[in-house]
């Protein structure tokens, strides 16, 4: 589901593929990263499981995001201590919910992820919503890989656009 808004923030109206809904709809209502609706406030809404055995489930920040494999998406806080405590080389996707090559960047990681198993951590970074760290690594186009070793000095070997699953692979590799 595509959202534009238009008119000043406080007239603001979403339109869904050319059709305006009504104020209610959208007033306390925004799309998670998996495209469903999550209401305010975010407290006590159930987890909801779907066939493929995913779900969605909620960070501390109490946003509604998918489980997509073991791609988890994290706030700049979690990404802090995810990164000082890595002992695993680490996938970084920096990615927005309106991208197109994002999307199918999401599905390459997720199967990379079920490949690769425990021996890599996949994270994803929403650019809309972690403005500051996107602008602290200099994030210009999307999506944007960064790729860390499993030391806290090794290298970082960084990309951007839509990537192959072999190339992500072979990065993954040489920072190991």
């Amino acid at each position: 589901m595509f959202l534009t808004s238009t008119g000043s923030l406080a007239s603001r109206r979403a339109v869904v593929r050319g059709r305006a809904l009504p104020a209610a709809a959208t007033s306390g209502s925004r799309p998670s990263a998996c495209g469903s609706q999550a209401s305010f406030p975010r407290r006590n809404l159930p987890t909801t499981a779907t066939k493929a055995g995913r779900g969605t489930r909620r960070t501390r920040s109490g946003r509604l995001v998918c489980l997509a494999g073991s791609v988890q998406e994290m706030t700049t806080q979690e990404l802090e201590v995810a990164i000082s405590s890595r002992d695993k080389p680490m996938v970084i996707d920096f990615f927005a919910t309106w991208c197109g090559p994002c999307v199918m960047l999401s599905k390459v990681l997720e199967q990379l992820a079920a490949e690769l198993g425990d021996n890599v951590s996949f994270v994803k970074i929403d650019t809309d919503e972690e403005v500051e760290l996107a602008s602290y690594f200099q994030i210009q186009g999307l999506p944007t890989l960064m790729v860390l070793g499993k030391d806290k000095g090794s290298k970082v070997l960084r990309a951007e656009g839509l990537l192959p699953a072999d190339q992500i692979k072979q990065m993954i590799q040489e920072v190991s």
